[in-house]
C-alpha cells in the first residue's frame, strides 16, 4: 500500500508539475509574446495619434495660408515690379516712360535721360544697379511730390543717390542721379 501510495503522490507531483509547466510554457510561447504584440501596436498607435496631431497642425496652418494665397500674389506681383527680371532687357525704356507719365501727372517735365551699364550689387549679387541721370523741370512745390512719389510711392525700386537743384527757364531745374534695380532670378508670373 505504501507502493501504491507513493506512485500515486509521484503521479500527483509529477503531473502538477506538468501543468506548471505547461502553463509556464504556455505563458512564455503563447500568451507574453500576445501580450509584447499588443504593448508594440499601442506604443505605434500613440506614435501615429502624435504624428497625426502634427500633421493636423501643419494642415490648419496650410489652409490658413491658402485663405491668404491673394494677399501673397498681390507682394508677388508688388515685388516683381519693384525688382524686374533683368536678364534679356533692363525694363528701362519701360520705366522711363513710367516717370514721363509720372511727371505730366504731377505737372512738371521729365525729360534727358540718361542710363549707364548695370553693375552688378556688392551687397546682393544676384541684384544689378543700373544708374540713371533725370532732368526734372517745374515749379519746385510740384517736383517735391514728385521725388516723393518717385522714391517711395511708384513700383519700381530706386534709389536717389544726388541731385543739383538750379534756376532754369520754367522755374526750377532738378537733376537727379539714381538707381534703379533688377534681378538675376527669375520668378513665375503671378498669373501661373
Amino acid at each position: 500500500m505504501m507502493t501504491t501510495r507513493r506512485i500515486d503522490q509521484i503521479w500527483l507531483f509529477g503531473g502538477l508539475a506538468l501543468a506548471i509547466l505547461l502553463v509556464v510554457g504556455g505563458w512564455f510561447m503563447m500568451i507574453k509574446p500576445q501580450y509584447t504584440a499588443r504593448d508594440s501596436v499601442q506604443a505605434d498607435t500613440a506614435d501615429t495619434v502624435i504624428q497625426l496631431a502634427k500633421e493636423q497642425k501643419k494642415l490648419a496652418g496650410l489652409k490658413e495660408q491658402l485663405k491668404k494665397v491673394d494677399e501673397y500674389k498681390a507682394t508677388l506681383s508688388t515685388a516683381q515690379k519693384a525688382l524686374p527680371y533683368g536678364k534679356t532687357t533692363n525694363k528701362i525704356p519701360e520705366f522711363l516712360k513710367q516717370l514721363q507719365t509720372l511727371g505730366t501727372t504731377y505737372g512738371i517735365e521729365v525729360s534727358g535721360y540718361g542710363a549707364s551699364a548695370p553693375e552688378v550689387s556688392e551687397t546682393t549679387p544676384t541684384v544689378s544697379q543700373l544708374p540713371i541721370t533725370l532732368n526734372i523741370e517745374g515749379r519746385i512745390e510740384k517736383i517735391t511730390p514728385f521725388l516723393k512719389h518717385l522714391q517711395s510711392e511708384q513700383p519700381r525700386a530706386v534709389l536717389i543717390e544726388s541731385a543739383k537743384l538750379n534756376s532754369g527757364l520754367k522755374g526750377w531745374e532738378l537733376q537727379i542721379s539714381l538707381d534703379a534695380f533688377i534681378t538675376s532670378t527669375e520668378t513665375r508670373p503671378v498669373d501661373s
